[in-house]
């Protein structure tokens, strides 16, 4: 598995350098770039593009302490407060190329790349439309051409392959969509990947079936009759908009109170480990373990199980505890008032789950390690490993147990009463 991991990222960076060096169909690469009129939709051509503003002029606020803002990585300060412009666009004969890495360019019949609803990446960054990779990009393989419309789900990043940005930055464009009133005239949806069984689960459970799905691994240049895509749902930033929660929440929720043959255990206080990754590991989670154990933690290594499943499992927990990572975008299937408390390495303070607790109403706490050498950029901080000081996990969780028998003592008082 490895090996093939190893070869895979050895096939696509020579594929990125030498797309940049060798000529060939480069008719392909756009010329310019196309500018949206939000402000009066009608200036804009319609034999290129039809704008649908979904939410314009929308403010996302970051709603955390002060501790905890001051504490945030500095090479990934989020920003306090953002405004986006969320829209669908229709491109009539349009095309779509991506990278399968950073960027994804939807281009116009006149070989513009559409502003807003493109987008490339560097550093995690978002760039300007004129810097897109695709303007760098010389070599071209012809694009497969489908009838009908193509709905883009792309995010120019990790949506490939990692479960968080899937449910932050791929699935949201569905409810672009469904409130542009364009979703029963798709024909074909456009993802990053369908590799991975999350992918496939969450797709079948949103009523998207499988032969309408392209993916973009598979088929990274692509032409239709129309293209249709969305404003990234994280806009320019990477602040999660309330609409986002709420859509996650919406769609998969119900699948908790659904009956299945094969009951997945309950456990009220739950602890998510990394074991299953070779990034951020928790050093001494032996000896976290073990100090768990007490309260009645079970351990969850979520990759190992169905959306269903978890779905199930962390909406009926009371407690969740666990190193800042993809595992923690189940943290969506909790009730409100569920207890978070996520694990950072000092060097690795970065969004989007404290900034998802809030809006989703969990109790959120936070524990921040010391680092074991200087972090200067995410790409090393993302694979600092943590040592758990256990006693601060523990101050928390004693004092979550008081408020729960507190609480419980006074709910029977006022039984009595």
């Amino acid at each position: 598995m490895k090996m093939k991991v190893f070869y895979e990222k050895g096939t696509k960076r020579l594929r990125r350098i030498f797309g940049r060096i060798v000529p060939f169909n480069t008719q392909y690469r756009p010329g310019d770039v196309c500018r949206i009129h939000l402000d009066n939709i009608e200036a804009n051509n319609p034999r290129e593009l039809t704008c649908h503003p979904i939410y314009p002029n929308l403010t996302t606020k970051l709603d955390i302490s002060e501790s905890l803002f001051e504490a945030c990585s500095a090479y990934w300060k989020p920003r306090k407060q953002i405004t986006t412009d969320y829209m669908v666009v229709e491109v009539p004969n349009g095309r779509i190329y991506t990278d399968n890495e950073s960027s994804v360019a939807v281009v116009s019949q006149y070989n513009r790349l559409i502003e807003n609803i493109s987008l490339s990446l560097v550093k995690g960054k978002v760039t300007e439309p004129d810097l897109n990779n695709i303007f760098e990009q010389r070599y071209f393989l012809p694009p497969l051409k489908l009838k009908g419309k193509v709905f883009s789900l792309l995010s120019g990043g990790a949506g490939i392959n990692n479960i968080g940005h899937w449910f932050i930055d791929v699935l949201p464009r569905l409810h672009l969509l469904r409130k542009s009133g364009l979703y029963e005239s798709i024909d074909w949806f456009y993802v990053p990947s369908l590799q991975y069984s999350y992918q496939t689960e969450t797709l079948d459970l949103l009523g998207i079936p499988l032969n309408k799905i392209i993916a973009g691994d598979e088929h990274p240049h692509l032409a239709a009759d129309c293209v249709v895509a969305s404003t990234a749902p994280r806009g320019n930033h990477t602040l999660v908009p309330k609409w986002l929660c709420d859509f996650i929440q919406d769609s998969f929720m119900p699948y908790a109170e659904e009956e299945e043959d094969q009951k997945t255990p309950e456990a009220s206080y739950l602890y998510i480990s990394r074991s299953d990754s070779k990034i951020r590991n928790v050093l001494n989670e032996k000896e976290l373990l073990k100090e768990l154990a007490p309260f009645g933690f079970k351990t969850v290594v979520s990759s190992q199980l169905s959306i269903k499943e978890k779905i199930r499992l962390f909406s009926r927990a009371k407690v969740v505890v666990g190193a800042t990572g993809a595992g923690l975008i189940n943290m969506f299937f909790c009730k409100p008032g569920t207890k978070m408390i996520e694990i950072f390495n000092e060097g690795f303070v970065v969004e989007p789950f404290y900034d998802i607790a809030t809006k989703i109403e969990l109790d959120y706490e936070y524990i921040i390690c010391k680092g074991r050498k200087k972090v200067r950029n995410a790409s090393q901080g993302q694979r600092e490993h943590l040592l758990v000081e256990t006693e601060k996990v523990l101050d928390i969780l004693n004092k979550t147990t008081k408020e729960e028998h507190t609480a419980d003592h006074q709910r029977k008082q006022a039984e009595v009463a």
